[in-house]
């Protein structure tokens, strides 16, 4: 636990604790401190801050510019405090400037182009934060070339619910004047390139960076082979097939691939399938390459991971992962007027790399097992669990931290929010569970940065479990009563919680609405008679 003192912008302080594990973002969050963020992952730059007092780890500067580590800037979403800090809102970083024009270059996408203020400096496929007069910010990376183009190009997709880009898109209009921050990012051609082929994945508009790079490889003489993978559902997602196609006429060592992830036709030279998986069978060694991945944070993951098994050494892999916080915030925030089993509310987004740290599995078997064991013989947990089998439990848990972090539809259980309905838990008894969970993933040695990303997935269910006092368990917006047993046809297999026999998929049982303990058919006949009518069947 560490002490901050943070001055907001109008020099007023706030004295707030940190918890343990707990990174800056959150804290600030957690009091009702509103500062700008995004990704959550320390690629956009947002959330930055400025440590006036205090320690600052290096992975809470990486990426940032020297002159801004040098005055104690720092992204607060990546720095768990290291002791007591004082910090201050971010002051200076912002500058305006106009914008020169507009132009959809498909129903999906527009091109800004940005009147570059004085003195401005970056590289081809780095980003900008764009800031709106009410303090929204977002990311977005810099298609135009510098020594080519005068003016800043930027490409925004639209999205559905999107609170940025389709502002940028619907309202934001030539000659109004927008606030942007300089050029962060490592996604760019750089010199020590020049003796690597080039692979470039991307999705959407990842291909703003990557035209970028491509063309500043082009301006360089590029010499050796340069691959472009450009991965859409349909065509009408290649926003870019003109400009790209002449660039590949005009130079013999470039190759542009259209990769169709959806159901479309065969369409002449294009490949059916997802890009970076396109990319990765075609090219099966990229050992001695430069591989650069912009878009989807899921596909940049994947890509990434891909990269490293086909050869790729992890200096020469570049990235850009796009994180629509945009269509994201009401899963990672869930408002109260939201319907608790709404689907927008059961899961944070995948995370496959956090995936690929837990040994795809094995290594998240290992530390279930050590922490129910823990928490089975903890005095303030252990009456939560009583008669539930700790095994059942185990694989339960596996299974559902295993569809977050994948994807995978593999659990078929009640969410957190309906599982945990009548457990009374302060805030206080969740920290000390998170803390036993905490120990167990150090003990078995998971690295620290994926400790931070394990423990905030598990943060996300807090406001879910964490309560005064119980409330309605609620299935298909039908709220159910707090006792008595209900009858349930299993979806999978499972063991029962009074004889431990195997439970086989289809199988009629009943279970107590209020613990959930499910009683095969053998056992329920005992308590049969306590089944509602009006629940019978349900």
């Amino acid at each position: 636990m560490a002490y901050l003192k943070y001055q907001t912008n109008d020099n007023q302080n706030r004295d707030i604790h940190s918890r343990e594990a707990e990174n800056v973002l959150d804290a600030l969050l957690r009091q009702g401190i509103n500062i700008p963020f995004s990704c959550r992952s320390g690629v956009c730059h947002v959330c930055v801050q400025q440590c006036k007092h205090g320690d600052i780890s290096s992975v809470a500067q990486k990426g940032l510019a020297p002159s801004l580590v040098k005055e104690g800037y720092f992204l607060a979403c990546q720095c768990t405090p290291m002791g007591d800090m004082h910090i201050a809102a971010p002051s200076g970083l912002f500058q305006t400037t106009l914008v020169h024009s507009k132009e959809m270059l498909s129903p999906y996408v527009c091109r800004i182009l940005l009147e570059p203020p004085a003195d401005f400096i970056y590289k081809a496929g780095q980003f900008i934060n764009l800031r709106r007069p009410d303090g929204i910010t977002r990311s977005y990376s810099l298609a135009s070339l510098p020594a080519e183009d005068y003016f800043l190009e930027l490409h925004v997709q639209r999205q559905n619910g999107g609170i940025m880009s389709n502002w940028l898109i619907d309202d934001l209009k030539a000659g109004d004047g927008i606030d942007i921050q300089n050029a962060e990012g490592s996604c760019h051609y750089q010199s020590s390139a020049a003796d690597y082929p080039l692979l470039l994945i991307g999705t959407g508009t990842g291909m703003a960076p990557l035209i970028g790079v491509v063309r500043d490889a082009l301006y360089h003489h590029h010499q050796h082979e340069i691959h472009l993978y450009h991965g859409g559902r349909n065509t009408d997602r290649f926003y870019l097939h003109d400009q790209l196609r002449q660039l590949e006429l005009a130079h013999s060592n470039f190759h542009y691939h259209e990769c169709i992830s959806g159901n479309s036709s065969a369409v002449e030279n294009a490949f059916a399938g997802r890009a970076h998986e396109v990319a990765f069978t075609r090219h099966q060694n990229v050992h001695h390459w430069k591989v650069y991945l912009a878009g989807l944070a899921e596909m940049v993951d994947s890509g990434t991971l891909l990269s490293a098994k086909h050869g790729a050494a992890p200096h020469d892999i570049h990235s850009d992962a796009f994180t629509l916080r945009d269509l994201r915030q009401n899963n990672r925030m869930p408002s109260k007027e939201q319907p608790p089993d709404d689907d927008s509310a059961k899961y944070p987004p995948p995370d496959a790399v956090l995936w690929a740290a837990l040994q795809d599995g094995k290594l998240l078997s290992t530390v279930l097992t050590d922490f129910y064991t823990l928490v089975y013989a903890d005095e303030k947990l252990a009456s939560f669990f009583s008669g539930v089998t700790k095994q059942r439990l185990i694989e339960k848990q596996y299974l559902f931290i295993r569809q977050i972090l994948t994807g995978e539809k593999v659990y078929f259980g009640d969410r957190p929010r309906n599982s945990h309905h009548w457990m009374v838990i302060s805030d206080e008894l969740f920290d000390h569970r998170e803390s036993l969970m905490l120990q167990c993933l150090r003990k078995h040695g998971l690295p620290e940065p994926m400790i931070r990303r394990f423990m905030e997935m598990e943060g996300f269910y807090r406001r879910d479990i964490v309560k005064a006092a119980p409330f309605a368990r609620v299935v298909g917006g039908i709220e159910k009563p707090f006792e008595g047993f209900d009858e349930l046809t299993m979806d999978v297999g499972t063991l029962c919680d009074s004889c431990t026999r195997e439970v086989a998929a289809g199988e009629n049982v009943i279970y107590h609405v209020r613990i959930g303990k499910i009683y095969c058919s053998d056992c329920s006949t005992q308590h049969h008679h306590e089944v509602s009518p009006a629940n019978a069947g349900v």
